[in-house]
């Protein structure tokens, strides 16, 4: 596929671009000069009319083309002319010769250089504009989401780009994941080749850029030395740049930018996203932070698991996505029934090890997607989206008994066994407060009736006992 860009000027000349109407009316253009070339040889110093016009096409070239190609052009047409003339050598004659040849190169070589200064001109009004616009982004959001989305918007529309990439480094520093992704030709697959990527560092255009903290401008990135091709993607003509994202000297990520076609992309390009990534990497680097920050105080330090601060939005999100989906939201309140004996048999440093142990126990018993929380104390609770009632019981069954069966280092007094209460949404709550409240409504009614069973809230006679097992 070829690559196009719709605002030429921006980045280079018309010419430099590569654009195929630039080609075609350059093309077109020379073969008339060509055609009025052999006119003016068949008839002589008969044709001197057509010199005028011959020239006149000649400084035309200077729209579409460099000065220094409109400069050959205009020597060609003075060296043809000058050997017709040479034979019919007035001094007028001459004169003439001369001064078409000198008027005409510089009518074009001054609509060249004004038709350059208007691009520039056009070329850094854009550029200001994006850069205003991406300040602007920067500072309406700390959600790396979000943030990484605006970004790659503007410099793909910037840039004219067939893609636009942001890769961060993972913690080991030893590979890279996709954060935010955009393809010009909308293909499901390449885009889901892209965002499963994980080039790792050193490996690879990317992984190279990663790795030396350095830049690539490369016009040909297919054949260039250091690419690896991504699985499940074409093969294409393909320009490249990579940027790495910086803070203080160390590379985070890399940004990633192309189009589908050759020697697209010159130095100038390459400074200008320079500039986009510099920005963006301390907006990235703020955003990273907010995320570490806002994961501490959503995560239990004790088991890891997600703490109460998280259950209250993650509910909301999961029944908002059960109504539009008219799908089930389950929740499931947990109490270990023994904690407090072993607490106080062998202490609060086993007591904090059982309940990591318990913790595990929990995520063992879960479907990825899942999410587990230290509700308080221990208390514990399990949102299950995309989960009906039925399948929910038959989860908290199996916890109760997976539970009951195992104990910490095989010591048959470090083992507890669980309280249940479940709760369902439409048939039980319709929002998250209440969802939450009426499993933990039934958890007490389980406690209640003898502990080490599951409850199911109902709405008629408050709570139902469905499984009771004695000790």
């Amino acid at each position: 596929m070829t690559g196009k860009n719709k605002n030429h000027w921006r980045i280079q000349t018309l010419w430099a671009s590569g654009s195929p109407h630039n080609l075609i009316w350059t093309f077109s253009m020379i073969c008339l000069m060509f055609c009025l070339a052999s006119i003016i040889i068949i008839l002589g110093d008969k044709s001197i009319f057509l010199i005028s016009l011959f020239f006149l096409i000649t400084a035309l070239v200077a729209l579409y083309s460099p000065w220094e190609y409109m400069l050959i052009q205009v020597l060609f047409a003075s060296g043809l002319t000058f050997l017709i003339f040479y034979e019919n050598s007035l001094r007028l004659t001459l004169l003439q010769w001369f001064l078409y040849t000198f008027v005409y190169l510089l009518i074009g070589i001054a609509v060249n250089r004004e038709i350059y200064s208007i691009r520039q001109f056009q070329r850094h009004e854009t550029e200001m504009s994006a850069l205003s616009n991406i300040s602007a982004s920067l500072t309406k959001t700390l959600d790396l989401c979000e943030l990484t989305n605006q970004v790659v918007d503007e410099i793909f529309s910037l840039f004219q780009a067939d893609g636009c990439t942001i890769f961060l480094m993972e913690e080991e520093k030893k590979s890279l994941r996709v954060i935010s992704a955009r393809e010009s030709r909308n293909d499901p697959v390449i885009l889901t080749s892209i965002l499963h990527s994980q080039p790792r560092v050193g490996f690879g255009m990317v992984g190279w850029v990663a790795a030396t903290g350095e830049s690539i401008l490369s016009g040909d990135a297919e054949h260039d030395p250091r690419a690896i091709h991504i699985p499940g993607t074409p093969y294409d003509d393909e320009s490249v740049m990579g940027i790495p994202l910086q803070l203080e000297g160390e590379t985070f990520g890399v940004l990633w930018i192309y189009t589908l076609s050759l020697n697209a992309f010159n130095k100038e390009d390459l400074q200008l996203a320079q500039i986009f990534a510099n920005q963006v990497s301390v907006a990235l680097a703020n955003a990273r932070l907010y995320e570490h920050v806002r994961c501490l105080s959503e995560t239990d330090s004790l088991t890891g698991l997600l703490n109460s601060r998280s259950l209250s939005d993650l509910t909301e999100r999961a029944i908002s996505h059960a109504k539009a989906t008219q799908g089930n939201v389950s929740l499931l309140f947990i109490d270990c029934d023994n904690f407090k004996g072993i607490n106080d048999q062998f202490g609060h440093p086993v007591g904090d090890q059982f309940l990591r142990f318990f913790a595990t126990l929990l995520l063992e018993g879960v479907r990825e997607g899942d999410a587990v929380v230290r509700y308080a104390g221990d208390e514990f609770v399990i949102l299950l989206p995309n989960t009906n009632l039925d399948a929910a019981i038959s989860i908290a069954e199996r916890l109760i008994e997976n539970t009951r069966a195992k104990s910490m280092e095989n010591n048959p007094l470090l083992h507890t066994t669980i309280s249940v209460g479940l709760a369902s949404y439409p048939q039980h709550a319709l929002v998250a407060e209440d969802l939450i409240k009426h499993a933990d409504d039934a958890l007490y009614v389980s406690k209640r009736n003898g502990k080490n069973q599951l409850t199911v809230y109902n709405s008629d006679t408050k709570t139902k006992t469905m499984s009771q097992q004695n000790s």
